[in-house]
């Protein structure tokens, strides 16, 4: 038997979906990481494209919205992370979901990279980021002269932070400050407050 979807009755979900806001600043959901989505939005992706039992993988975990949704959702989940600032968040934020989540198993030996080579000093890509990032701060977005900006790692070598370039940004004196030892999404949400 064929069905065509324009003979089925309803509406087809449309691929823009403005029936979720986003995440502002007074939003009880949010956590203060930069790339957070709203769990509405993870739990509509999960219900459509898995059933329950299913595992879902999320590489990138970041604050864990994924990993709720999931589980609320009846599915099993994994989620992994390269930075130990996302690794504290999601652990942070499993424990603080009521009722979920009653065995936890977090590793903290992350891994360090070895396929990089020996990588230049820092400091010889303060001209390349320059271009790259068109003279803003990494933190703020303000423009400001060469000079002004200083190159920063965006995960800190204290937390497992490179040298490699992917890891560096530059930062004007004030976002440099407040980034302090912190890492990128801690340095936004200060931003952010």
């Amino acid at each position: 038997m064929k069905q065509f979807l324009d003979e089925m009755p309803g509406v087809s979900l449309q691929d823009v979906w403005v029936d979720i806001p986003p995440i502002n600043s007074r939003a009880r959901e949010r956590i203060g990481y930069p790339t957070q989505k709203p769990l509405k939005l993870l739990e509509r992706i999960i219900e459509a494209s898995s059933n329950p039992s299913d595992v879902v993988f999320d590489p990138f975990c970041g604050c864990a919205t994924t990993l709720v949704a999931a589980d609320r959702l009846q599915r099993s989940w994994v989620g992994i992370d390269i930075s130990p600032k996302a690794a504290e968040l999601v652990v942070d934020r499993i424990k603080g979901e009521q009722g979920l989540f009653q065995e936890i198993i977090a590793r903290n030996d992350y891994l360090k990279r070895t396929d990089m080579g020996d990588t230049p000093p820092a400091r010889t890509h303060k001209h390349t980021l320059f271009g790259l990032q068109e003279g803003l701060c990494g933190g703020c977005g303000i423009f400001f002269p060469f000079r002004n900006l200083t190159i920063d790692h965006k995960i800190p070598r204290s937390k497992g932070g490179t040298d490699h370039f992917d890891n560096l940004w530059l930062l004007c004196g004030a976002c440099n400050s407040a980034k302090g030892t912190g890492t990128v999404a801690e340095l936004r949400a200060k931003l952010n407050q």
